[in-house]
């Protein structure tokens, strides 16, 4: 049995925006609540609750379902070790960062009524919004 793992640097603070980052990724089909519980890879009920669950049969054949806790700040992460180590062949938290990130410059970008310019710096992206 896997553990979950909490992310507490990695914070999603715009349910919407996390919503639309998931749906991205391809996990359109997600159940929202509060204290929902997860579930591991054989069914069993697991410890660990969250606002936000991707279910297990969404994530792939052998893992275990994939939550976000609601804090004060925004949403964290609960993945579990062997999930971080398969789905999106371990880039699960990387390329929802990336998917997030990108949803709200469009939302600052859109806000402001502006334009976004990006450009490489080394390997590093650096949006810049103009308004």
């Amino acid at each position: 049995m896997s553990k979950y793992l909490t992310f507490a640097d990695i914070i999603f603070r715009d349910r919407r925006l996390l919503l639309a980052a998931l749906a991205e990724l391809g996990y359109e089909e997600v159940e929202e609540g509060e204290a929902l519980p997860l579930f591991g890879y054989r069914g069993d009920r697991r410890p660990e609750t969250a606002a936000i669950v991707i279910r297990r049969g969404h994530v792939g054949r052998l893992s275990n379902d994939i939550g976000f806790t609601r804090t004060a700040h925004g949403y964290l992460p609960l993945v579990s070790e062997f999930d971080q180590r398969t789905v999106h062949d371990r880039h699960f938290l990387v390329k929802l960062r990336i998917a997030y990130s990108e949803r709200v410059v469009e939302e600052v970008r859109r806000r402001l009524h502006g334009t976004a310019q990006r450009h490489m710096e080394g390997s590093v992206l650096k949006i810049r919004i103009r308004f």
